[in-house]
């Protein structure tokens, strides 16, 4: 299945049976995963909450291989997550190693920094980087599963404002059509000699807000195409649905996978507790 949100984020989810749920169930099993990470403050917990995120994209299809993508910014916020809990913090434990990069003598007293590694902090180090791995895992689920047309037909079913319900489809497109414009305005640049693998960060930003202006000029047309086509049938903000043949109902796979997340949910919550 592919989604607008999906194609966004570069991940795509291929079963079936998962991607067929209702939208309650689709959206209970990433926010019971996100809300557990407020429990998971031990590196046994986060571990776990991250192998769950794991099994979940797993069984709903989406590959592992979509961490290649954020590896970047995983290991970034890694690396500062381990230098802020060693430069600038002073948790107490077992001092494993301590060295002191600046040291100031004054009158009332001694002014010291120093880069001290202990047991604790590393475990807070640890479980925060297994936190940020679950949040990505979850992410990926949420946006691969999660289609624009179920959240349309969730606000309708949430009984929005009819107009409200063609804006977020509208802006879904939008995005779609955007990208789509971009990759073949990008492909023309291409044709003409651009060589954007060789090419500068500086001179390649240069190159992509020229981009822009073709852009901008296909968005403007786009917009007066469909307020023209909207116009033509009559739609306006205050309009509403006058019919509708699609079913909100839940079968027993939607309440169990529902069941299964505020399980989870309180099983982290008692977790943290009791811990």
């Amino acid at each position: 299945m592919s989604t607008i949100l999906g194609e966004l984020a570069g991940v795509k989810a291929k079963s079936a049976r998962y991607t067929s749920l209702h939208l309650l169930a689709k959206l209970a099993l990433p926010f019971s995963i996100s809300l557990s990470l407020l429990h998971a403050t031990e590196p046994v917990q986060a571990l776990s909450l991250a192998a769950v995120s794991a099994l979940a994209c797993i069984l709903a299809g989406v590959s592992l291989k979509v961490l290649k993508k954020y590896i970047a910014v995983i290991v970034s916020m890694s690396a500062f997550i381990v230098l802020a809990f060693t430069l600038f913090t002073n948790l107490p434990g077992r001092m494993l190693y301590e060295i002191t990069l600046w040291r100031m003598e004054a009158e009332k007293g001694v002014l010291e920094w120093k880069l001290s590694v202990t047991d604790t902090s590393l475990n807070y180090a640890a479980a925060f980087i297994l936190r940020i791995l679950a949040m990505v895992l979850s992410a990926a689920l949420f946006l691969a599963t999660v289609s624009d047309r179920d959240l349309v037909w969730g606000l309708l079913s949430l009984r929005m404002p009819f107009g409200v319900c063609v804006a977020a489809s509208l802006f879904f497109r939008g995005t779609q059509l955007f990208i789509s414009d971009f990759h073949t305005v990008r492909e023309a640049m291409m044709a003409r000699g651009v060589d954007f693998a060789r090419t500068s960060l500086a001179k390649r930003f240069l190159l992509y807000v020229n981009a822009l202006i073709p852009l901008l000029s296909l968005m403007i047309t786009r917009s007066y195409e469909v307020s023209l086509a909207l116009e033509s049938r009559g739609i306006a903000p205050k309009s509403r649905m006058a019919s509708g043949y699609h079913s909100f109902k839940l079968n027993r796979h939607d309440y169990t996978v529902v069941a299964l997340s505020i399980l989870l949910l309180l099983a982290f919550a008692a977790w943290g507790w009791l811990a």
